[in-house]
């Protein structure tokens, strides 16, 4: 899923707190695994069991796809700033703190640091208002979608958002409040999609969950897709890019929103690869998308890399030039960058040259 696999540390940093990738279920009280501060990068899986050849081949696989992405979309002329803003941050961390979360201060502040990378470099075109709820947002579905609330809790939360009923986790609370919130600097349909994609998430959440890993066959391409963008998120993000105070016409971008989300997932799908292929992962999009296509790993990367290239020609062309056009180009490269730079994905051991 999008937002596990967007945990990390500060991108600028280099203690980082670890991770476990498993999707296994705990309580409100218990975090997936103690999270501690090391440099160990390491993945699901023990990347030893892979043959050395076949790794170095799935490297240069890796870095010669974003390589080609980057050369094809020149995105990494508009790479800017990795600090995210101080009074930003400031705001963002007293306001996790007045709902009294409960989840432990280590594991607190890995999440809110995600959410402050993911501002400072995709949405640093945005008001500080914008960047205070894209972080609040971030921070509670990073939590929600690693296991940080419990079962009972998680499963209620839809329907005790319709409801109207109090949550059942303060981490809820603050994620429903910063839905509501969103009808400050978003307006009109941007505010109320990114409300129903963070209902959509919670849904697909629980079901995941509960389903487990189904069997895909040459027909379930459509489920890859759907599900794909219901638990991904990428919807929401995608009307973060375009703040009203900046861009108050949606009829300017909303030709746009669904090319965005795609680009989302294809972002990290594609950077994310080096590092789960080397882990020896064979249940990420990638793997399911040659599955149900009938293609090698090579060639479904090659069409994820394909794809998010045209993708950004298209959004392009459908904005033109304007505020919404610069808004697309800050977000584009902003969220490059930050994949490029975060060190869960540990793309410094193919690409040294962009570091």
């Amino acid at each position: 899923m999008l937002l596990n696999r967007l945990i990390t540390s500060n991108i600028t940093s280099s203690a980082v707190f670890g991770h476990d990738d498993s999707g296994s279920i705990v309580n409100e009280a218990e975090p997936k695994q103690d999270m501690h501060v090391d440099n160990d990068y390491s993945s699901d899986s023990d990347s030893s069991s892979s043959d050395d050849t076949e790794q170095e081949d799935f490297a240069t696989l890796a870095r010669s796809a974003i390589l080609d992405y980057f050369e094809k979309t020149r995105v990494t002329d508009f790479f800017g700033t990795l600090t995210p803003d101080p009074e930003v941050a400031r705001r963002v961390r007293e306001r996790i703190a007045e709902f009294k979360s409960g989840i432990p201060e280590k594991v607190c502040e890995r999440y809110t640091v995600t959410g402050l990378d993911i501002v400072a470099t995709a949405f640093r075109h945005t008001p500080p208002d914008a960047q205070v709820l894209s972080a609040i947002c971030t921070f509670c579905t990073a939590a929600f979608d690693d296991g940080i609330v419990g079962m009972e809790a998680s499963r209620q939360f839809t329907q005790r958002f319709i409801d109207r009923l109090p949550q059942l986790h303060p981490l809820l609370d603050l994620y429903v409040d910063t839905m509501v919130n969103m009808r400050g600097p978003y307006k009109g349909y941007s505010a109320t999609a990114m409300v129903a994609n963070c209902l959509d998430f919670g849904n697909a959440e629980m079901f995941t969950r509960e389903a487990g890993a189904l069997k895909l066959g040459p027909d379930s391409g459509a489920y890859v897709e759907y599900m794909r963008m219901k638990e991904g998120f990428s919807d929401c993000y995608a009307c973060f890019i375009w703040p009203h105070e900046t861009c108050p016409d949606p009829r300017r971008y909303i030709q746009a929103i669904y090319g965005a989300a795609n680009f989302i997932n294809l972002v990290n799908d594609m950077f994310s690869f080096y590092k789960e292929t080397k882990a020896g992962e064979t249940w990420t999009y990638i793997h399911n998308y040659a599955r149900v296509n009938n293609l090698t790993i090579p060639q479904a990367l090659e069409k994820v890399k394909e794809e998010a290239v045209a993708v950004v020609n298209r959004i392009r062309n459908i904005l033109g030039e304007g505020p919404e056009r610069d808004a697309w180009e800050s977000f584009a490269a902003g969220y490059t960058q930050f994949h490029l730079h975060t060190a869960r994905y540990q793309l410094k051991e193919i690409l040294p040259e962009w570091f």
